[in-house]
């Protein structure tokens, strides 16, 4: 099962380990928003993000090791590609949100502040993770190559 369907275990593997920090990254954010509410509910967004970012980053990181990796493990293009995975992800996340949001009749300027704000909050915060992951994982198997 070395290239099912296209995808080598390198490529699904990377969609793995960017979809735990995505789960990770994701369950921060829904605590610290938790907290910084104290003690309501929290906000609906960044609950229902710890269910579709996991899904979503390991889609788009995936399909970004198969199309874009080098056949050679290199921890560099890894941080790249982790921090393009993890934006993306996240650009797909705030998109798909303000899709909904004008579904159920949210006006336009509410939905440019969830998806602004989306975006504004968490990109700083999941590139960096992401990249780091990238940079993890193709080091990994640069090593066990050795």
């Amino acid at each position: 099962m070395d290239d099912y369907l296209g995808l080598s275990r390198r490529d699904v593997g990377a969609g793995l380990a960017t979809a735990g920090s995505a789960y990770v990254a994701a369950a921060l954010l829904a605590l610290f928003d938790l907290l910084s509410n104290s003690g309501s509910r929290g906000n609906p967004v960044a609950t229902v993000g710890i269910i579709v970012m996991p899904i979503l980053a390991l889609t788009v990181a995936t399909v970004v090791w198969r199309v874009t990796m080098p056949d050679e493990p290199n921890p560099r293009y890894g941080a790249i590609a982790g921090a393009f995975s993890g934006g993306i992800s996240v650009l797909i996340f705030t998109t798909l949100i303000g899709i909904t949001a004008v579904l159920t009749g949210a006006a336009i300027s509410w939905i440019a502040v969830i998806v602004g704000f989306g975006l504004l909050y968490t990109l700083p915060f999941i590139v960096p993770i992401a990249a780091t992951v990238g940079y993890g994982y193709e080091l990994y198997l640069t090593n066990r190559q050795n």
